[in-house]
């Protein structure tokens, strides 16, 4: 019966350690030896689905934010709401700057970016989800490192406080994995509700992807770099309220699927593969063996009485 509980002490302590793997492999990258391009126009695609009660202060705060840069778009792609947020963002229809795409049937989050950069003008892209609170000058903030040629995307930061002021541990210390591994130059999934990617990276995404934000990200890291941007903070709402039991099955299914794309582990490095499986699939295992922790624990009692 101990058995059980060794193999699920190790498994946390491994995953513990992950850290100090990480720092192994920081990169040393001063601002003055990067070769850097200019940011000539912004595209945003913000994906709208039944979202109502939280597209009319998004679409307003991203125009404000993108006034910043000299030339800029705000793409919206319904996936056919039926909430009312057709009848909301027709308000919006005749306002410069934007293009409003309604889709005929609900496809899903890839088909809905896949067809927002079809339709993008500009190289620089940020995709963008409609639920969460942006922090002042995020655009601008989190554009900013697509200067770099060798990086291809950039994600934002998910608060650990969320908008009813609660704290999360989890996210506090998925944040702090996230920033050791930006600076491997090796983040393995930007943060969907917000990040920032150079069109020319951008690979069609297959409208039967779960995960389509940790998809991409692999697709990206087989030549360019992945950042993120303390700065650039998005807050959400209630972890727990987000990470329902459907949602966590969702994950899961998603995780798994990945693992069918055998071209995409295959395209990563040694050491980007070490770290998908260490960080994404080794605390996938930590519930299981916890929930046969309880149960051998249970059995002994049982036993024993």
């Amino acid at each position: 019966m101990f058995v059980i509980l060794y193999i699920t002490a190790f498994i946390i302590i491994l995953y513990l350690l992950y850290p100090i793997y990480l720092m192994c492999f920081q990169k040393y990258n001063e601002e003055n030896e990067k070769e850097l391009s200019e940011i000539e126009g912004v595209s945003l695609i913000l994906l709208s689905y039944n979202g109502k009660i939280y597209l009319e202060e998004k679409i307003r705060t991203i125009l404000r934010e993108l006034e910043c840069f000299s030339a800029y778009e705000l793409i919206i792609i319904d996936d056919n709401s039926t909430d009312g947020s057709k009848k909301l963002l027709d308000t919006f229809r005749t306002k410069e700057h934007i293009k409003i795409i309604r889709q005929k049937k609900h496809r899903g989050i890839p088909h809905s970016m896949n067809m927002g950069v079809k339709n993008a003008r500009y190289e620089n892209i940020i995709f963008c989800d409609q639920r969460q609170r942006i922090s002042d000058h995020i655009l601008e903030h989190l554009i900013e490192p697509l200067k770099n040629k060798d990086t291809g995307a950039v994600s934002c930061y998910i608060s650990s406080v969320n908008k009813n002021k609660k704290y999360s541990i989890i996210r506090k210390y998925e944040n702090f994995l996230k920033k050791l591994e930006s600076k491997t130059g090796s983040l393995l999934g930007v943060y969907g509700p917000m990040y920032a990617i150079k069109k020319q990276y951008y690979s069609l995404i297959p409208e039967y992807i779960i995960l389509d934000d940790l998809y991409l990200s692999l697709r990206i890291l087989k030549t360019k770099n992945i950042e993120i941007r303390e700065d650039c903070k998005v807050i959400d709402q209630d972890f727990s309220t987000l990470y329902d039991y459907e949602r966590a099955r969702r994950y899961l299914r998603g995780f798994l699927q990945i693992l069918t794309e055998k071209s995409l582990i295959r395209d990563l490095s040694l050491n980007q593969q070490v770290m998908l499986f260490w960080h994404k699939y080794l605390r996938l295992s930590i519930p299981l063996f916890l929930f046969l922790s309880y149960i051998t624990i249970g059995l002994r009692y049982v036993n024993n009485t």
